[in-house]
């Protein structure tokens, strides 16, 4: 596993971020853990270079404002920040905008302060058209990255005004949702506050938190210089928290990172948009598909999240089509006859099933240099599969991922890497022997 290592910003600039345009930088505050290289994604419809965490200067994410102006791609890189913030669970605070010809960003002195990570590998972000649900996760990334008990509570708290409105259907909810609180530190200080007389949580969280923090002239009020005020409140935080959660999930319909693991529905995500709706509804109900159905099935590559492509993986077309009940069988190879793998679609669980064991299927070896290149780059993915590979299959031609699975996880078998590492080098010497003899006189 590579080391992770904070650089000087001059030692992770790529050759993109030094080509001249009209640059927007966002420099950012962050409890997420950045990560510590460059890595550019598209979100939105728009292309965004993560600016990693360097010794010398801020984090953040950069774009180039093509078409549009720098004040709404300022919105849009913030709406981005929003969508990590919710996935990720932690605050991103805004420290300031700059930018210019090149992507600049702002110097600091302080190395410390930040938790990195090798990359970005988040289930989903979410891509909201509404503007109640833009400005719900705004607040919610605001109250996550505030470091000030009272002004996060008010944020998280206007987070339930945006998604469930004021007024009765606000105080139906949210004594029902606090009953349904599985955080467990919510849990905690709800059972604190019962220990200290407070029966009606949803009322005290309003008289003592959201009315008295926002208003002078009231009673009860917050008291910035009265400590035992900010403790009440920091113990109370996760309750009006986890209800935001709550409360965006279910009146908006943005699902967290948990749900979206929960449910797996990322397995056959893009092969649902190949099936379309009805043949997918036909598949659940064991409905078995016309053989005149068209079915726009893509041609993919096969790749481990985060590893180097494999050529003998790439570019494979559909070969073979069967459905049995809600499962539909896919056969898929290589144009030259190579290579083919075999992997099952179950619509009725939601799965992808793939069986390295019994999915992957090569010809016989023809003594060829190609033969011998293709088994090496095979043992290498075999390798970084068995130990704990993300599977995903991508459009080979627009690159959008289609299906992914979680971390494989090897069961009554134990991966010795340096047997895998022979095994590729072995492949790899006969491949260049193979080659010389190969060589034209």
């Amino acid at each position: 596993m590579m080391k992770l290592e904070i650089l000087d910003q001059k030692d992770v600039w790529t050759e993109e971020l030094k080509l001249p345009g009209h640059w927007v930088v966002a420099n950012i505050d962050t409890f997420v853990a950045w990560p510590a290289q460059v890595h550019k994604f598209i979100f939105d419809g728009i292309q965004y270079w993560i600016i990693p965490v360097t010794r010398d200067a801020y984090p953040g994410v950069a774009a180039r404002a093509d078409g549009i102006s720098s004040d709404e791609l300022q919105k849009r890189i913030l709406r981005l920040l929003s969508a990590i913030s919710w996935v990720d669970g932690h605050g991103i605070a805004l420290n300031s905008f700059t930018g210019g010809n090149l992507p600049y960003t702002m110097g600091r002195r302080q190395e410390g302060g930040f938790t990195i990570r090798q990359g970005f590998d988040y289930p989903y972000l979410p891509e909201v058209e509404e503007d109640r649900a833009k400005l719900a996760l705004a607040l919610m990334r605001e109250g996550r990255g505030l470091n000030h008990a009272a002004y996060s509570f008010l944020s998280f708290y206007r987070v339930l005004e945006v998604a469930i409105g004021n007024g009765k259907k606000r105080k139906k909810w949210m004594p029902d949702a606090i009953d349904r609180l599985k955080d467990s530190r919510a849990i905690d200080a709800l059972a604190e506050l019962k220990a200290n007389g407070i029966g009606d949580a949803s009322k005290h969280l309003f008289d003592s938190g959201r009315c008295a923090i926002a208003h002078a002239g009231a009673d009860p009020i917050i008291n910035p210089d009265d400590p035992a005020d900010t403790r009440r409140l920091y113990r109370e935080l996760p309750i009006i928290e986890h209800l935001a959660v709550m409360a965006i999930e279910e009146e908006i319909g943005i699902k967290t990172a948990s749900t979206i693991y929960r449910e797996h529905l990322y397995e056959l995500a893009g092969f649902k948009r190949a099936f379309g709706t009805e043949l997918v509804e036909k598949v659940k109900r064991s409905e078995q598909i016309n053989e005149g159905a068209i079915v726009d099935l893509p041609v993919i590559s096969i790749r481990l999240r985060g590893k180097p492509k494999y050529p003998p993986l790439e570019g494979l077309s559909p070969k073979y089509m069967h459905q049995d009940g809600t499962n539909v069988h896919l056969r898929y190879g290589r144009e030259d006859g190579s290579l083919e793998v075999r992997f099952n679609l179950n619509f009725g669980d939601e799965r992808l099933e793939f069986d390295i064991h019994d999915g992957v299927y090569g010809i016989a070896d023809d003594d060829s240099a190609d033969f011998a290149e293709s088994k090496a780059h095979m043992a290498e993915f075999s390798k970084w599969y068995y130990l704990n590979g993300r599977l995903e299959i991508v459009d080979t031609v627009t690159d959008e991922e289609i299906s992914r699975k979680d971390a494989f996880m090897p069961l009554n078998m134990i991966v010795q890497p340096e047997e895998f590492d022979k095994d590729i080098e072995f492949w790899r010497s006969i491949a260049d022997a193979r080659r010389e003899i190969e060589k034209p006189n």
